[in-house]
């Protein structure tokens, strides 16, 4: 499948903005993703552009080179544009670019999502990569509750990524126009959450082990979802061990080829 092309990323990101009358992007680098740290090639504009790391005041802080990045842009400046274009041509559709747009202030947000990236689980601290685009869907549609998504919704107008066939997806937040008053409280998740979200690493793997099992015919998010949907499965069913559920991802693909079509069974 043909990703979008990244001029169209940015297009669509003016539109949006100018829907509610703004300018700016931010965007989350994963610095992780890459041989050599983005941080220099932020620090290249001019005019300079706001940036933050997210592990500022986290015990990480010290990993600048692996830190995620978050980043203001605005799109009416053409040096910046034409850098954060340049940024995504560079990065080539690798997952590490999660934009939103907000109408807080950048000191704000960068604030706000620094403390989202810990959550809490028995009483222990960790980091959730949520800045990860193949994981940041995942914690809407299977791990959060509609309560706990509020944290990443109130500072967003609308979240943007690419997914694994590097098509545009979307998820609107509820653009409030400050900063909550309240401190903030990590997220607790359940062990049952957790074991969620595991399930992504684990389908990632999968497919690498059973790509020859994998119908040629579908994109790389086709893959995935098969995979984790296999993942979650044999959690419900009890199967912890990997060779155990490797076993169970290999028969829900092999049933999946081979099921007849609803046109077949007509």
């Amino acid at each position: 499948m043909t990703s979008a092309p990244r001029g169209t990323w940015i297009e669509l990101l003016e539109v949006s903005c100018s829907e509610v009358s703004i300018t700016c992007v931010d965007i989350i680098i994963d610095q992780a993703g890459s041989e050599s740290p983005l941080l220099p090639s932020v620090l290249s504009v001019e005019p300079a552009l706001p940036w933050y790391s997210l592990f500022t005041g986290l015990p990480e802080a010290g990993a600048e080179e692996l830190s995620p990045l978050l980043v203001r842009v605005d799109l009416a400046q053409p040096l910046q544009r034409q850098w954060l274009a340049g940024l995504m041509q560079a990065l080539d559709g690798r997952s590490q670019l999660l934009v939103l747009t907000s109408l807080w202030s950048f000191q704000s947000l960068a604030e706000h999502l620094s403390y989202c990236l810990e959550v809490c689980n028995g009483g222990y601290l960790g980091l959730l990569r949520y800045y990860d685009p193949r994981v940041f869907p995942l914690l809407f549609s299977h791990v959060l509750e509609p309560q706990q998504q509020q944290p990443w919704l109130r500072p967003a107008v609308f979240w943007s990524w690419l997914d694994r066939d590097g098509l545009l997806k979307r998820l609107l937040g509820t653009g409030d126009t400050t900063r909550p008053s309240e401190a903030f409280t990590p997220t607790e998740l359940s062990d049952s959450q957790l074991d969620t979200l595991s399930c992504a690493s684990d389908a990632a793997v999968a497919m690498v082990s059973l790509a020859d099992a994998l119908p040629s015919e579908w994109s790389a998010e086709q893959h995935f979802q098969a995979c984790y949907a296999a993942m979650l499965d044999a959690t419900q069913t009890g199967l912890l061990l990997d060779p155990q559920r490797e076993a169970h991802t290999l028969t829900r693909l092999r049933k999946a080829c081979v099921a007849p079509s609803s046109e077949d069974r007509k």
